[in-house]
């Protein structure tokens, strides 16, 4: 959720919603955990399996390069080369340096853009069964980020339980 979004809920919490006006029309509240719903659904531990398949050469080529980077390291350390094997074995060692730094960014962005594409479906359904929920048992009101939530108000449980029944 954006600043944008939360600064807005929290404007309409503490100002009118809690006015009497607004405390007498609200009432039927419900509350879900947006984290839980990306972790315990089984479209998320699915999306999560997917991407690490996708994505598993990349890794194992990052850790190849940690390995021999760590390898370099130890030649270094040694003290056992000539001057000349160690100037060639430390640009060796920041070229390879570069190429992980470069290599795991990279990693990190795509990962980033993949799961974000993924995960906005799973939100688009998430939010479709909060609003089935919100009309089949007439909430008044569900919120997703709050500070604090008796778990009286919860219904993650349920739209996990809808979520995965859609599978």
């Amino acid at each position: 959720m954006n600043a944008l979004r939360k600064t807005l809920v929290l404007t309409l919490l503490s100002g009118s919603l809690f006015s009497p006006i607004m405390a007498h029309a609200v009432q039927k509240f419900g509350y879900v955990n947006p984290t839980r719903v990306y972790t315990e659904t089984q479209t998320a531990q699915r999306i999560e399996s997917s991407l690490q398949q996708e994505f598993s050469t990349q890794r194992q080529q990052l850790q190849n390069l940690e390995q021999q980077g760590i390898a370099l390291q130890k030649q270094l350390q040694t003290g056992k080369l000539s001057s000349k094997e160690r100037k060639q074995t430390e640009e060796k060692l920041i070229g390879l340096s570069r190429q992980y730094r470069i290599m795991a960014t990279q990693l990190g962005e795509e990962y980033a853009l993949r799961r974000n594409e993924e995960f906005a479906a799973l939100q688009q359904n998430a939010n479709n069964v909060i609003k089935d929920i919100a009309e089949q048992e007439q909430y008044d009101l569900i919120v997703q980020e709050v500070v604090f939530v008796s778990r009286h108000y919860d219904i993650t449980d349920r739209v996990i339980q809808r979520l995965d029944a859609m599978q």
